[in-house]
């Protein structure tokens, strides 16, 4: 997998428990991603396998570590995930709103290109 693909997995995987709920749509979200993004569910599986000793902090790390490592687009492509992904529960939840914020923040990603670019693409189908 690419630094773009992993990027994805590690913060839509602390995106979704941000709020204490990974609910059906979360998961059909998730899944969705990964399909548009050309992960397998193999690839998933292993990344889902490989994390699970990794506290917050450590999936957070490295996550923006390969953010940080993506062109200025895919940066842009990431953020605009985690944002319909915040979406897919049909609530946006504050807890998601910071995490996506101070993600922005700490990766240097401006918040009115990704919300831009997320309003021209189509929502995710959940």
């Amino acid at each position: 997998m690419n630094n773009r693909q992993q990027a994805i997995l590690y913060l839509t995987n602390l995106l979704v428990y941000s709020d204490g709920e990974f609910d059906d749509s979360e998961k059909d979200a998730i899944k969705y991603i990964c399909q548009q993004e050309d992960v397998s569910e193999s690839d998933y599986r292993g990344f889902l396998n490989s994390i699970g000793s990794l506290s917050e902090k450590e999936l957070y790390d490295r996550g923006i570590d390969l953010v940080e490592a993506c062109s200025e687009d895919d940066k842009v492509a990431i953020f605009v995930w985690l944002y319909k992904l915040s979406e897919a529960d049909g609530t946006v939840h504050a807890k998601e709103v910071r995490f996506l914020l101070y993600s922005l923040r700490r990766a240097s990603i401006d918040f009115d290109a990704v919300k831009s670019a997320a309003e021209s693409s189509p929502p995710i189908p959940v």
